[in-house]
This record gives C-alpha cells, structure tokens and sequence, in this order.
C-alpha cells in the first residue's frame, strides 16, 4: 500500500495537479475551482471547502466539463466543517503547531492603517496578516 502524502502549492495550477488523486480546494476562488476540476488526473476526487464572493463570473462551457467529469470518472463534492465544535479544535491544533511552519504561510503583514494594501490580490499571497500593533 503507497503512503499518502499531501502538498501545499503555490504556482500554476497545472503544475499541481495533475498527477493529484485528490485534491482539496479551499479558496472558493471561482477560476481555481475550475481549473481543479480540469487538470485532475483521471478517476481524481476533488474536494470543495471554500465558498466565493459571488461576484464574478466566469463563462464556462458546462457541457464539456460534465463530459471530462464522467469519462474521466472524475468525483466533485462539497463540504462544510463549520460549526463551532471545529472552529474550537482548530484553534487548539494551531496553537500547538509548529510556529515556523505556520509562519511560512504568511505571505506579507500589513500595519492597520495600510490595511486596505492586505485586500490587494498579489500572485504570491498565501495568508496576509494585518497587524494591529508591532
């Protein structure tokens, strides 16, 4: 049995996934919903935890994604953990976590009064912290 392993990427997207059996898409950014769904491997879960502004669209050909998904056996579904029992469990891991893993996710910090600057989408954003004191 292969052991199961996970990766956290940041780049094209192609790059990432398309050898992925699996692969957990969290931002609910409308293009990187599709492209998960597009560049997975064949027989791939893709799943879905992030939910979007709703205010952009992006038109698609749904007709061509349905026929990929079910000749590819491609699996897409959502869930949501967000009740606060997980919320809870979360905080506690985090605060347990290894701090230079954690801070490796954060891309930049901003000084509140410049917090509009952490709205700004970058290509490098993981996590923008604003920061209320130094």
């Amino acid at each position: 049995m292969a052991d199961l392993s996970g990766t956290y990427h940041v780049g094209a997207f192609e790059d990432a996934c398309i050898e992925a059996d699996v692969i957990l898409e969290c931002t609910g950014v409308g293009q990187l919903v599709l492209d998960a769904m597009r560049c997975n491997a064949p027989d791939a879960i893709v799943c879905l935890t992030g939910i979007s502004s709703g205010h952009r669209s992006i038109p698609m050909n749904v007709e061509a994604l349905n026929k990929a998904m079910v000749l590819q056996n491609d699996v897409v579904f959502g869930s949501v953990n967000a009740n606060r029992r997980h919320y809870e469990k979360a905080a506690h891991v985090l605060a347990r976590a290894d701090a230079s893993w954690l801070e490796r996710l954060v891309a930049r910090r901003v000084p509140l009064q410049h917090w509009e600057q952490a709205l700004e989408r970058r290509a490098d954003d993981v996590k923008t912290v604003i920061e209320i004191s130094a």
